[in-house]
C-alpha cells in the first residue's frame, strides 16, 4: 500500500487525534504487504575485473598437425619451376603486352553552366507528346540524341565535336551536356524529356546532320527520331 494522505480542517489536538484513531481503524482492513528486495542487475564490485572466458577451451596445434598441412619441399619446387616455365611461354616475344602498347583514348564532354528558360510542354508537336504518354515519360527524365558516323557525311568526328562545342556557348540550349564517344564514332547530347525535340532540332540544324537522328531513353531505348 502508498502513503495515506489525510486532509483535515484546522482545529483542536483532541479532534485530530481522534480522527487520526478512526483512520486506522479503516485502513486494518487492508492488507500491509513489504516492499520487494532490490536486486541490482550489474555486476557486483567484486565481479567486474574478472576476465570473461569462452565457452569452449581453444583448439590445441600439435606439431604433427602443421606437418600434415604442409607440402613436401620437392613439391613446392616443382610448383615453382613449373609455374616459372608457364609465365615465360605466356609473356610475348617483345616483353611489353598488347594492351600496354596501344593508346588510351579518352571521351570528354561539355556542358552549360548558365541557366537557361525552359520549354513548355505547350511548344512541343503532336507527335512528341503523343510518343512521350505512350512510353509514361516523366518531363524531367533525362534522354540521349545520339549522333552517328553517318550523319556527318564528309567531315569528320572531330570537327563535328567543335562545331558543337561553339554551338554550347554561344546558343541558348536548356540544361544539356554532350559527350564525345570516339571508339564508338558517336556524340551523346543527354537533355531532359521537356527540351528533347528542341534540342534535337537545333542539332539538326547547327551541325547540318545528315539522316535521321534518334533520342533515346534508359531502358527503352530509341524512342523518337528526327
Amino acid at each position: 500500500m502508498e502513503d495515506v494522505v489525510l486532509h483535515y480542517r484546522s482545529g483542536s489536538a483532541e479532534g485530530l487525534g481522534s480522527l487520526l484513531e478512526t483512520s486506522e481503524k479503516l485502513l486494518e482492513p487492508f492488507p500491509c504487504r513489504p516492499p520487494p528486495v532490490f536486486t541490482c542487475w550489474f555486476p557486483a564490485a567484486a565481479d567486474r575485473h574478472r576476465p570473461i572466458r569462452p565457452v569452449k577451451p581453444a583448439p590445441v596445434i600439435t606439431f604433427s598437425d602443421v606437418s600434415l598441412s604442409k607440402p613436401p619441399l620437392e613439391n613446392q619446387s616443382e610448383s615453382r619451376t613449373a609455374g616459372i616455365v608457364a609465365a615465360e611461354t605466356q609473356k610475348p616475344k617483345g616483353g611489353i603486352s598488347e594492351e600496354q602498347t596501344s593508346p588510351v583514348r579518352r571521351s570528354w564532354s561539355v556542358f552549360r553552366q548558365t541557366e537557361v528558360l525552359l520549354q513548355s510542354s505547350e511548344s512541343m508537336s503532336r507527335r512528341f507528346l503523343h510518343m512521350v504518354s505512350v512510353n509514361k515519360l516523366h518531363l524531367r527524365q533525362r534522354a540521349k540524341w545520339v549522333i552517328r558516323e553517318q550523319n556527318f557525311e564528309t567531315r569528320d568526328i572531330e570537327q563535328v565535336w567543335r562545331t558543337l562545342i561553339r554551338s554550347v556557348r554561344s546558343s541558348s540550349l536548356p540544361s544539356f551536356n554532350a559527350n564525345i564517344q570516339r571508339q564508338r564514332a558517336e556524340i551523346w547530347v543527354f537533355c531532359d524529356v521537356l527540351n528533347g525535340e528542341q534540342v534535337g532540332r537545333h542539332l539538326k540544324e547547327q551541325l547540318q546532320l545528315k539522316g535521321r537522328i534518334s533520342l533515346s531513353v534508359r531502358r527503352l531505348g530509341n524512342v523518337f527520331s528526327l
